[in-house]
């Protein structure tokens, strides 16, 4: 299996809190960051595995006709993650530098090692998703655990409608209503 070398900038933001109310009824879903890569940009220069595998903290700029695709990948401190061994869904938004949203990605999520390779029912997708288990990073003194999506650029309309600018990505965790997280904002060029 080919070695990962995607650019993940990372983008550190609160959560927006919930009511004091419901604080107590409900677990914390915040994330640390949204990132953002490309597998087919090749970053040097980290100063541990991390930070080479995912390009911190280069900035996120990718040429539409040189990258195939993007990864979006959302961090969770070890604390909250461990309270995803259930299947939780994260869905993933993707602007347009209009602010339009491009795409929503949803994808399952456990840190179930068992559950690896089993595939989930998402509302509004037609088919079964296989069920993705959060993998360990070290995300600046600590350590966390990811979730990623790919979103295809080569061949799509991005290219033929030259949709470049400041894109956003941002990351919802089940029914949340707010992003769990500031967004990642990256460059598309020509």
């Amino acid at each position: 299996m080919r070695a990962m070398t995607s650019l993940m900038i990372v983008v550190i933001g609160a959560a927006v809190a919930a009511p004091i109310v419901e604080a107590k009824d409900k677990k914390d879903r915040s994330c640390l960051a949204v990132a953002v890569g490309s597998p087919q940009k090749d970053w040097s220069g980290g100063r541990d595995k991390d930070e080479r595998e995912f390009g911190w903290p280069q900035p996120p700029s990718f040429s539409a006709t040189s990258v195939l695709d993007i990864e979006f990948a959302i961090i969770f401190s070890k604390t909250v993650a461990d309270q995803f061994q259930q299947i939780h869904v994260v869905e993933f938004r993707v602007y347009t530098p209009q602010g339009n949203l491009y795409e929503a990605i949803s994808i399952p999520m456990t840190t179930d090692e068992k559950r690896a390779g089993e595939k989930h029912r998402v509302p509004g997708y037609p088919d079964l998703v296989p069920v993705q288990v959060l993998q360990p990073i070290r995300h600046g003194n600590g350590h966390g655990m990811y979730a990623k999506v790919k979103l295809p650029v080569a061949g799509t309309v991005i290219l033929n409608n030259s949709l470049y600018g400041s894109w956003k990505a941002e990351a919802l965790v089940e029914d949340e209503i707010a992003a769990c997280a500031q967004p990642a904002v990256f460059t598309l060029t020509q």
